[in-house]
């Protein structure tokens, strides 16, 4: 809407980013994303995993979900792509 990048452009990087953390590995693991819900305050920006010995984050956990029900909220148009977006969204 402001010129940064085309609707098309946003919705794939959004679906790409949706995609990674529903994929994502949870659990006790020492390079897991996440854990029971949570994530880790520092991941890796190549493997998306857990980096140095930090910790769950109530806060970085509460920011994700922030955006991702706003991108879920913003990407409304009627289509494969959009829908999945949604979807996405609502299961996270």
């Amino acid at each position: 809407e402001r010129g940064f990048m085309t609707r098309a452009a946003a919705v794939e990087r959004t679906l790409a980013t949706l995609r990674f953390f529903w994929n994502a590995p949870h659990g006790p693991e020492p390079d897991a994303t996440g854990y029971k819900g949570f994530y880790y305050h520092f991941l890796d920006m190549r493997t998306g995993r857990r980096v140095w010995n930090c910790e769950l984050s109530t806060i970085d956990t509460a920011l994700l979900l922030a955006g991702v029900l706003t991108a879920g909220a913003y990407f409304d148009v009627d289509d494969e792509f959009e829908a999945e977006i949604r979807r996405l969204a609502d299961a996270l």
